[in-house]
């Protein structure tokens, strides 16, 4: 699995970290209106947005794990959906269901991570079956 380097994050100064990729199989699923392209952490992101959940998470191994583990969620999410607020959301099983807000900027359509946060079982199967969010078969992964 693909892990996010936080020291590196951390001590970076540049405001555009790649953290993954936009996937024409995204794209194609959420019927999006735009092109592949990288994804982008601002250094401050971390701490702006997503320690504020760490006590949502069931402990801080899987917090930590999530963190870890974004470019894998982008990657190779289990699933996929639109929030109704625009941003891109990719959902995958680790030691709790993270799913990892992506936003695409105003304008420019540029895609910026957001925020990362568990959700639960419940959550998860009533997203799916409401159509919020879409499975996820990597195309690349079944070819392999």
């Amino acid at each position: 699995m693909e892990k996010l380097n936080l020291a590196t994050i951390n001590k970076a100064h540049s405001k555009n970290i790649k953290i993954g990729e936009l996937n024409e199989q995204v794209i194609e699923l959420l019927k999006l209106d735009l092109k592949p392209q990288n994804i982008n952490i601002w250094s401050s992101r971390l701490k702006e947005h997503c320690e504020k959940h760490k006590d949502e998470y069931s402990s801080v191994n899987a917090y930590n794990q999530a963190i870890r583990f974004i470019p894998e969620i982008i990657k190779n999410p289990d699933y996929v959906g639109l929030h109704r607020n625009g941003n891109i959301q990719y959902v995958k099983k680790l030691e709790d269901i993270s799913l990892v807000g992506i936003q695409i900027l105003k304008g420019s359509g540029h895609l910026l991570f957001r925020t990362i946060f568990p959700i639960s079982e419940t959550k998860l199967k009533k997203s799916v079956r409401s159509g919020k969010l879409i499975e996820f078969k990597n195309k690349q992964r079944e070819n392999t």
